[in-house]
């Protein structure tokens, strides 16, 4: 019993036994992760900014962190508002193109004649109708789920960024405690993994805004319309590694067609493959090596893996959480700190 006793004490016991528990909190916790991991990427965003601003300006903190939320907030806004009504114009065009082909060909007009009375007289087609009708209702409530998140989120952190002293000054009081070295390793932990997160949340807006750069060059050069609509678009779904480029495909393609043609596309679909390539084979190991020093290669297995595990999030979050355990378990150093954990006596 003495033995155990003794290796139970032990600092880097104790650091992985409380790691084990925050493993199992989160899993318990699953519900609200999209909450939590917005929270804190918005907090630490906000957090950041606000201290930049009261550091440049020398505005006291409160304001700074008022001022940082309600332009970016506005700029968000009018992004969508200005981009949304042109979107939705330029691919208004796409059916009036569609039937203007069929029209001019009489070969295709009879072929989708025969397609539509199978359409009608098939069971088995209106049943699959229903079925996707059933599935897309259920997309459209998680779509406003999604934003109820995130507006949540969005208060949630204002609130943390605004009261971040008196948060710190509460969290110091646990160190204080009968448990304080659990505490001490909750912290360590927790504040290890937000330091990942934040830093490859940085590194993914910087290579967000250089493949929009890019893009935007590409648009202009292709002589597609509305390029700041474009541009808005690659920047928002960009934030999102790999699956970003696959999404803001969707409705490049569409707009393309609807302003140039199948040839439009063509040019698009060769300007993705060139930024894509150039971001994948040179911009984000160069960049991402300073944050997480893993190979290309463990990246996108990193990426793969933890998009069927997690799905979505495990795009944003799976590096940050591959980084963490090797930093963790000694194997590389992200953030640079103590490695014997938090509460190792010197």
């Amino acid at each position: 019993m003495d033995r155990i006793s003794r290796f139970l004490k032990r600092d880097d016991v104790g650091l992985y036994l409380t790691l084990i528990f925050l493993i199992v909190v989160v899993y318990l916790m699953r519900g609200f992760a999209t909450i939590l991991l917005l929270t804190t990427i918005f907090a630490f965003l906000g957090i950041k900014v606000s201290r930049w601003l009261n550091l440049r300006t020398h505005l006291p903190y409160w304001i700074a962190v008022i001022l940082a939320y309600v332009v970016v907030i506005t700029v968000f806004v009018g992004a969508l508002s200005y981009a949304a009504p042109t979107l939705i114009a330029q691919l208004q065009i796409i059916p009036d193109m569609v039937a203007k082909a069929i029209t001019d060909h009489p070969v295709l007009n009879k072929n989708i004649d025969q397609l539509v009375n199978q359409a009608i007289s098939s069971s088995e087609l209106i049943k699959n109708g229903k079925a996707l009708l059933v599935t897309g209702i259920k997309e459209l409530s998680s779509v406003g789920t999604g934003f109820t998140h995130v507006v949540l989120a969005i208060f949630l952190s204002f609130v943390f960024a605004v009261s971040r002293g008196r948060m710190m000054s509460f969290g110091r009081q646990f160190s204080k405690s009968r448990f304080h070295r659990f505490f001490e390793n909750v912290y360590y932990l927790v504040h290890k993994f937000i330091m990942i997160l934040g830093r490859i949340i940085e590194t993914q807006l910087i290579i967000c805004t250089i493949n929009t750069a890019l893009m935007t060059i590409g648009f202009l050069i292709i002589g597609m319309p509305s390029v700041l609509v474009l541009a808005i678009i690659v920047f928002i779904l960009g934030l999102v590694p790999v699956a970003g480029v696959l999404l803001s495909m969707i409705p490049l393609t569409l707009l393309a067609f609807a302003s140039g043609g199948l040839m439009r596309v063509v040019w698009i679909i060769l300007l993705v493959i060139i930024i894509h390539a150039f971001e994948s084979y040179f911009l984000h190991p160069r960049l991402m090596a300073d944050r997480t020093d893993l190979p290309v290669f463990v990246t996108f297995i990193t990426l793969i893996i933890m998009e069927s595990l997690l799905g979505a999030w495990g795009l944003i979050i799976g590096i940050p959480i591959v980084a963490f355990f090797l930093d963790v378990f000694d194997v590389q150093s992200s953030v640079p700190q103590r490695r014997t954990g938090p509460a190792t006596k010197q």
